[in-house]
């Protein structure tokens, strides 16, 4: 997800050689049986890490355990894995900004949310993020025209917010365009520094992150 237009990170290093891979350091459980949801994280975490190009079938099989024939029982192929994860992503995004933003009628109170709830997506979700942010131009063109849609939407009620806080001048800044994208760069910039072993919990993080939106609209009062 490019939070610019809108989610427990894979290890740095793995073996160049996925057979010899411990699946356990990918957080995902060897199993002799799989399921969609399985083969989906799997493939979140090593497209996260290798990229969705550099990511085979077999290379998904080899950490769940299973032949890679055998995950055609719950997914058709890569591609739709990579449409599910992006679509899982950006659902679970927009859930969480309308549960955030619900029956708040303060339009400072609703940017403060609304950035808690992107941040704590971002922080919760790195693999997912990282995904939707760097793999969205390898979905083909209708999946990539669904996902961009969802995105563009999710961004646009940030927009939204923050020029409604401008009109009704309660926002000082005087580009609302601008605060607008550096409040959806703050999932990336949290994403960016954050371990979940850290001296702050995602929590914190997120509440800090939605007092600087304010200062970042000039928000009065």
């Amino acid at each position: 997800m490019d939070s610019s237009s809108a989610l427990s990170a894979a290890p740095s290093a793995l073996s160049s050689e996925l057979t010899f891979i411990n699946p356990r350091l990918l957080g995902v459980e060897r199993s002799t049986t799989a399921n969609r949801a399985a083969v989906i994280d799997a493939a979140c975490a090593l497209f996260a890490e290798r990229g969705y190009r550099g990511t085979s079938m077999k290379d998904i099989a080899v950490v769940l355990g299973v032949s890679a024939p055998g995950l055609y029982n719950h997914v058709a192929s890569k591609q739709e894995i990579l449409y599910a994860i992006m679509d899982r992503a950006m659902d679970r995004a927009t859930a969480a900004l309308d549960d955030a933003v619900a029956g708040v009628g303060d339009v400072a109170e609703q940017l403060r949310r609304a950035t808690e709830s992107l941040v704590l997506d971002f922080l919760r979700y790195p693999d997912e993020v990282t995904v939707c942010n760097n793999d969205v131009r390898s979905l083909e063109p209708g999946n990539r025209l669904a996902i961009v849609a969802k995105r563009d939407e999710y961004g646009a009620r940030i927009r939204r917010i923050i020029e409604s806080g401008h009109r009704s001048g309660r926002f000082r800044t005087g580009t609302p365009d601008l605060a607008a994208f550096a409040v959806l760069e703050m999932g990336n910039g949290a994403k960016s520094w954050f371990r979940p072993s850290g001296r702050y919990p995602d929590t914190y993080v997120a509440r800090e992150y939605g007092e600087f939106a304010l200062r970042i609209v000039g928000c009065t009062g």
